[in-house]
């Protein structure tokens, strides 16, 4: 896969881009919000197995397992970060996120990209909208998110039963398609009155 924007190009990891997938897993801002992303401790050598992964997924044309795209800025071709796609394990909803390095934030590269991959994504594989899941002490990835088009459903809390215990607060945001096709576009601001039922019964 290959998008571009109008400063950037998203395409697939590539062998040799391993490095650049090291510099995204250990950047301090994205280890402070994601400390488990790719796994705990990554190596060179499991970079490259990830790599090989995400490409062999493209190639199968299956879009369900998690995978990474780069972010690369077009006048100085960096790696500048990636996204993330798939259909999240517990919501079996198809999920979008982003992580830039440090040095490239606050110049609006994060909604860039998720703007363009998302419209490429549904219309591609006829998905009717994406979601968006993040901490609600993370601003900037709000506010990321909105720019490129997702708005809040809610705020959910997380009920973990392998602890019995509730979790950390998220935000929980919809991107609809251009061609969704559900009836209803419903977000957390629209009036509801709970199940509709044929003849007033």
């Amino acid at each position: 896969m290959e998008l571009k924007t109008q400063r950037l190009i998203l395409r697939s990891f590539l062998p040799g881009d391993e490095e650049a997938l090291l510099r995204i897993k250990y950047d301090r801002r994205i280890l402070y919000y994601a400390p488990d992303l790719f796994q705990l401790d990554l190596t060179p050598e499991d970079a490259a197995k990830f790599i090989a992964t995400f490409n062999r997924y493209e190639g199968e044309g299956t879009i369900d397992p998690w995978r990474c795209y780069a972010i690369v800025e077009q006048s100085s071709c960096a790696i500048v970060g990636c996204l993330c796609f798939g259909k999240h394990d517990m919501l079996f909803e198809y999920e979008l996120g982003w992580m830039i390095l440090e040095e490239y934030s606050k110049q609006g590269y994060a909604s860039e990209a998720a703007a363009a991959f998302a419209d490429y994504i549904c219309e591609t594989h006829r998905i009717d909208y994406l979601i968006a899941v993040m901490d609600v002490d993370n601003p900037a990835s709000f506010r990321a998110a909105e720019k490129a088009g997702f708005k809040l459903f809610e705020k959910r809390t997380v009920y973990d039963y392998s602890y019995n215990r509730y979790g950390d607060d998220y935000y929980y945001l919809r991107r609809y398609a251009v061609k969704c096709t559900l009836a209803d576009k419903f977000y957390g601001d629209s009036p509801y009155e709970g199940r509709s039922v044929k003849g007033g019964e």
